[in-house]
């Protein structure tokens, strides 16, 4: 499918927002942050238009929830979000559509895109807590830190949680991330697998395609006897 060169440029555009707001993380001044609401605003509008434009409006918000949390108004917070943003335009690109097709049908098997989710907005809220009831932890980057190390089960010890709550939370984001590490496991292998079954259909499919073009090829009598050995399978079934 060709994309018209006005929404190409549209999506490019956005894309180059999506950049932009990432390359101005490190710089904290009047300036940036004056872009950077000035980009949450714009992403704002394309959320809301898209959500106008939709005709099952619920079935958009259900199938762009990162779109949603990249455009809450909390500053730094949740910049984070709008990298998955970045995939969905590159995928309304020609780009998109030939190279990260795939990844989305990956991240569908065994419903993987919704374990995302679910890990993700963990790792992105549990960390907030963790600011005001652990000693060790000052500001909600290094909170963001001990999440991902936490979750990603690496345990490089430089944080340690002390509180129950701290602990309790510790935990969740341990099971959490050995979940998600045998929900990854799990869908490469059942994504290898339906890859071959669709291979062997495939195969299947340009076989028997081969051998209707080459039907004319066959005389009266080896037409009647694939009708009748046809037939007799029918009868079979």
């Amino acid at each position: 499918m060709k994309i018209p060169k006005k929404a190409l440029t549209y999506e490019l555009f956005m894309l180059v927002l999506i950049l932009l707001s990432f390359a101005l993380i490190p710089y904290h001044n009047f300036w940036t942050v004056l872009l950077n609401w000035a980009i949450w605003a714009i992403f704002t509008l394309d959320y809301v238009a898209r959500l106008v434009r939709a005709e099952d409006k619920k079935k958009y918000i259900k199938t762009h929830p990162f779109q949603l949390i990249a455009i809450i108004p909390a500053y730094g917070l949740f910049r984070a979000a709008r990298i998955v943003s970045l995939f969905h335009l590159l995928r309304l690109t020609a780009m998109g559509n030939r190279y990260l097709t795939p990844l989305y049908n990956f991240l569908k098997t065994n419903g993987l895109n919704r374990f995302i989710l679910i890990f993700l907005l963990l790792v992105i809220f549990i960390p907030v807590p963790m600011v005001f009831i652990e000693p060790e932890i000052h500001n909600y980057p290094d909170a963001l830190w001990w999440a991902i190390v936490t979750a990603t089960t690496v345990g490089y010890g430089d944080i340690i949680p002390v509180t129950p709550i701290g602990r309790i939370l510790a935990s969740i984001m341990m099971l959490v991330g050995i979940g998600f590490i045998g929900m990854i496991t799990s869908t490469i292998m059942s994504y290898a697998s339906g890859k071959k079954k669709r291979f062997s259909s495939t195969d299947k499919i340009a076989h028997i395609t081969k051998a209707i073009d080459q039907i004319e090829e066959l005389n009266e009598k080896e037409i009647a006897v694939l009708e009748s050995y046809l037939a007799m399978k029918k009868k079979d079934e």
